[in-house]
């Protein structure tokens, strides 16, 4: 029901003006004149007024009241997390449990005082508004972030003690799908978070406030892309792990002492079988089992063909070309021509790949070389090897067999640890392990984590490899130097940079017959190595030419998988560097910021010149 106001009181109020006038002794004025209303107008507006600047007052004291909840909550929230990170870092999970919900809750805590409504009024008052939507926009993301940490901490403890892979080199697959929803729901929250705080930076904040706030939008901008990923590719890992299906893994071990774009020369393998999250070691061999049989590339396509013809049909000549993805389609294939069964997916793997994914381990027993330290494998698998079986290949081969599968069930038998996975990230940042998937949703998972070995889309990037063109193993001595200098130019104008990369190949005078140059002749040695270099740019930028110690040279103009590729042949020789110049051209926009080396022994030096544009010259 409606509520009329009582007019009862407006009546007194116009009565205390003639009372107030007896008392003073002069005689009440009996007209209805106009000054009674407006004095009872007056009246009235002051009680109004009053009563607003009492309501005023209180929401500037809730205000207040809220503000310091928030930032107090707040300051505990931020106080509290670097002590988890240690507890989790430490295995204190027990106290990394409580201290997970008191975040939550003070989290909580300071989104309920920033939600209320005297808060969110005053958010609309010029500047002050911007610095109140600031600390809200914080709360709420804390709130978003911390609210399932309570969750993820059990989670947390199951990967990071290892308990996810069992001694019997058995995967927790279940631990795996439980992980899944919680990342999903992280990723998400990730999203959520970032867009709360990027929507609260303004150039109006006080420096305390932005100082915090633009550091915490920065950090969540740079996780949100990871979390994504990994949202994307969990749900995927049971199925690769053989769950519900049994997988078959080949596993090509590359030998970049005869480089490739994509790592070296396959020359061993094993097959690794996973079920139910079970792996198993199967068999092991080496490409001399492999050489009698053909894989086709023309099944890749006309590109490929237009620029390999059928030399990757051979296991030699597997991985020719700039994705992973090629090679591992092919070397299926061959297995498949050579009476194995189709393999689920494919992993690339050299020996400094090995190394990376060995990274903490024990020496291993590798007759005849005793216990071999992890960072000597390859020394032993792709120096030592030769020296010791030196005329005698088929020994030679019988060892890296041996070995290959000792150092990959070492591999397996650490799991997911935290250094077997740190080496994996860094051997696929380096270009020593790849893995291609014949299913195309697990593809386009391992596309998206990054492991896949793919150029990519088109981006301001570009990628060099070699590949050996004598037969020999000298690139076990290949040292690269890459620089790049961007261009000093807007991202819409036209703009120059130029690209180098300087190879030393140090031999020794000398060396096992068998790795050096077969096809040396007139002004080329036994120790020169004879190498092809390809270059990757986006499509649309420009050579204007390509130089060796300075001379012009000319080049081949291709493309592969929508990147344009630029090649040359070079020798160089064991006593003097040899440097390759490109100066490239094109919209700025496009133009290399970033450069991958190629995925030689020795780990490349790559150094890149940023174009400071405010001063209009390099940094």
């Amino acid at each position: 029901m409606a509520r009329h106001p009582d007019p009862s009181p407006v009546q007194r109020d116009d009565d205390r003006p003639a009372a107030r006038d007896a008392a003073d002794g002069d005689a009440p004025d009996p007209s209805p004149g106009p000054a009674r209303p407006r004095a009872g107008l007056r009246r009235g507006l002051g009680l109004g007024l009053g009563v607003v600047g009492l309501l005023l007052l209180a929401e500037t004291a809730a205000v207040a009241v809220s503000g310091v909840q928030a930032g107090l909550a707040l300051q505990r929230v931020a106080d509290s997390a670097p002590e988890l990170v240690a507890d989790l870092r430490e295995r204190r999970f027990d106290e990394a449990g409580p201290l997970a919900e008191s975040m939550r809750d003070d989290a909580r805590a300071a989104a309920r005082a920033t939600s209320q409504w005297p808060y969110r009024l005053a958010e609309q008052v010029p500047w002050v508004g911007d610095q109140l939507r600031a600390v809200g926009a914080a709360a709420t993301a804390s709130a978003l972030l911390a609210e399932p940490l309570p969750d993820l901490v059990p989670a947390a403890e199951e990967v990071l003690s290892g308990d996810i892979v069992s001694a019997d080199q058995r995967v927790d697959v279940d631990s795996v799908r439980r992980l899944v929803p919680l990342v999903q729901d992280l990723s998400r929250r990730t999203d959520a978070a970032t867009a709360e705080l990027q929507a609260a930076r303004s150039d109006s904040l006080v420096e305390p406030l932005s100082s915090r706030l633009d550091p915490a939008a920065e950090l969540l901008a740079e996780a949100a892309p990871a979390l994504r990923t990994a949202a994307q590719v969990l749900p995927q890992v049971p199925a690769m792990l053989g769950d519900p299906q049994p997988r078959t893994y080949l596993v090509a071990f590359t030998n970049p002492t005869e480089i490739r774009t994509t790592q070296g020369m396959v020359g061993a393998y094993a097959v690794v079988r996973l079920t139910g999250g079970q792996v198993s070691l199967e068999r092991t061999g080496t490409d001399e089992d492999l050489t009698g049989v053909r894989a086709d590339p023309s099944v890749l396509g006309p590109e490929f063909t237009a620029l390999y013809g059928d030399k990757p049909a051979r296991v030699q000549n597997l991985t020719m070309g700039a994705e992973a993805a090629d090679a591992g389609r092919l070397t299926a294939d061959l297995w498949v021509a050579a009476g194995g069964e189709r393999p689920d997916a494919v992993v690339l793997l050299s020996p400094v790949g090995l190394v990376e994914l060995l990274s903490g381990h024990e020496p291993l027993d590798l007759a005849p070389f005793g216990r071999v330290a992890v960072e000597d494998l390859p020394a032993v698998l792709m120096y030592d090897a030769y020296v010791r079986y030196e005329g005698d290949q088929a020994a030679r081969k019988r060892f890296l067999t041996v070995a290959s599968g000792a150092a990959f069930g070492a591999v397996l038998a650490d799991g997911l640890s935290e250094s077997s996975l740190r080496g994996a990230a860094e051997a696929v940042e380096r270009g020593h392990l790849a893995v291609w998937s014949s299913h195309p949703e697990e593809q386009e998972a391992l596309v998206a984590a990054g492991v896949a070995g793919d150029l990519g889309p088109q981006r301001p990037w570009a990628r060099i490899g070699l590949t050996n063109a004598d037969a020999s193993k000298l690139n076990y001595w290949m040292q690269p130097t890459v620089e790049l200098s961007t261009p000093c130019a807007p991202a819409g104008a036209r703009g120059t940079s130029t690209l180098s990369m300087t190879l030393e190949n140090p031999v020794p005078a000398e060396i096992p017959k068998y790795m050096r140059n077969w096809n040396s002749g007139p002004g080329i040695g036994q120790r020169t190595a004879v190498t092809i270099v390809s270059l990757y740019v986006p499509a649309g930028v420009g050579l204007s030419q390509a130089r060796v110690d300075g001379a012009p040279v000319p080049v081949a103009f291709d493309t592969e998988r929508g990147w344009q590729l630029v090649r040359l042949t070079v020798a160089v020789p064991p006593d003097r560097p040899l440097t390759v110049t490109w100066d490239l051209v094109g919209p700025a926009g496009l133009m290399p910021r970033e450069v991958q080396a190629p995925p030689t022994v020795a780990e490349p030096v790559v150094r890149v010149e940023a174009c400071d544009e405010v001063e209009g010259g390099r940094e």
